[in-house]
């Protein structure tokens, strides 16, 4: 299965920054969980699916937002940062789209994420 999407994030955030990026997306009562950027990218985790912002072009004007809800999350897979890796890698199989990739710096810890995964797939 082929890489869809690939994003890097170096810095945990708060569940609130960024939000107004995201509100006009986000279903009644959907509440964020965790939140992750680099940069101009954005990661969150909701209560019903993963949102995934990749800013685009020299001004930023451009815009892709992917979403992924846990119940198209077939499985995932966890690559810990080792001795001489730079980050942890969640590889995210979602049904009818394909891999979805998410780079974490190894000062992040990865831990609630993996929490969270297991809770909403398992």
């Amino acid at each position: 299965m082929d890489l869809l999407t690939s994003f890097s994030v170096t810095t945990q955030t708060t569940s609130g920054d960024g939000y107004d990026l995201i509100r006009h997306m986000l279903a009644p009562g959907e509440t964020i969980e965790l939140a992750y950027k680099h940069v101009r990218d954005r990661v969150w985790f909701t209560d019903r699916r993963i949102l995934a912002l990749d800013v685009q072009g020299l001004t930023g004007s451009k815009k892709n937002f992917r979403s992924f809800p846990y119940g198209k999350i077939g499985s995932y897979a966890v690559e810990t940062a080792g001795l001489m890796d730079t980050d942890a890698d969640f590889k995210i199989w979602v049904s009818g789209v394909g891999l979805f990739e998410i780079n974490f710096s190894r000062t992040i810890d990865i831990a609630p994420v993996n929490q969270l995964l297991a809770t909403r797939v398992l």
